[in-house]
């Protein structure tokens, strides 16, 4: 199990379906729920009422994703259940979801992580907040190009801080400010060779072999 973080607008998806193409491995998208991307406008246009549904709502997803993950034997996350406080603390922070809220996520949160089996690499992309939000306002999906850059600012701060104390699996770092890996041959290659060194650092295509 592959996981691919960072803040919205770093290039996630786009890392996650070169990587799915490149090594022949499935990915589980956020998006791949209809219900996913209503919740998101809702969230953006009124976060105080929909904070919380939408927090459940990704943590029962990202536990199924990686409950399928487990089935197959191997995939890439576009996100997953191992970064999902991020949102939470932030959105209770500034009262978009009440202590009680709060209380239930956690415990819910608490008893996946508790029960589902760690990556075995995460990727995180490190994105400067204004060439994220620059990616977010070009793709111009539904309100979240018109939330203010102060919410932006802040979950990146979170990422960063995440990332820094995370110890769930291997990790590695990949700077994506002036890096297309989409477009660009050149940035592409070397993200996925950086990436291919990684999963042979940890033995990563053995294990494939060995479930098969």
């Amino acid at each position: 199990m592959i996981v691919v973080e960072g803040t919205v607008g770093a290039g996630k998806s786009t890392l996650s379906h070169l990587i799915s193409d490149h090594f022949h491995i499935s990915v589980f998208e956020e998006l791949g729920n209809p219900d996913t991307e209503k919740l998101l406008d809702r969230f953006y246009g009124e976060r105080s009422r929909w904070s919380f549904t939408t927090q459940i709502h990704f943590a029962t997803e990202r536990w199924q994703m990686i409950k399928h993950i487990s089935e197959q034997r191997c995939g890439v996350l576009d996100r997953s259940i191992f970064g999902d406080q991020i949102f939470a603390k932030l959105l209770s922070e500034d009262g978009s979801m009440t202590p009680e809220e709060y209380r239930i996520y956690e415990k819910l949160l608490a008893a996946i992580v508790e029960t589902t089996r760690a990556p075995d690499l995460l990727i995180y992309l490190q994105c400067d907040t204004e060439r994220a939000k620059e990616r977010i306002d070009h793709r111009g999906r539904g309100l979240e190009s018109k939330v203010e850059m102060q919410y932006w600012e802040r979950l990146n701060e979170k990422y960063e801080a995440w990332y820094q104390g995370y110890q769930y699996s291997p990790k590695i770092l990949l700077c994506v400010n002036h890096l297309d890996f989409a477009n660009n041959e050149e940035d592409k290659e070397s993200v996925l060779g950086l990436i291919g060194k990684a999963l042979k650092d940890i033995q990563y295509f053995s294990m494939k072999i060995a479930e098969a």
